[in-house]
């Protein structure tokens, strides 16, 4: 999964929802610093510590993890 394909989900989640792009990014920077902020072990493995993910980079690790299973 590349960045453009990333790009356009979160493209149709917008239109889906029937709001912007940019909201649909605020919001999963919102969740994802909250994850952040209530990280454990299993972030730091996934994410190292003291790192943030950009919705990207999220979606790429998370559908990494996705394969594993």
């Amino acid at each position: 999964m590349n960045e453009k394909a990333i790009n356009n989900i979160i493209s149709e989640i917008a239109k889906k929802e029937g709001t912007e792009v940019k909201e649909v990014r605020k919001e999963m920077e919102k969740a994802i610093m909250a994850g952040y902020l209530n990280s454990n072990e299993k972030w730091n493995t996934v994410f190292n510590e003291d790192t943030i993910p950009s919705p990207e980079e999220f979606i790429i690790e998370i559908a990494k993890m996705m394969v594993i299973i």
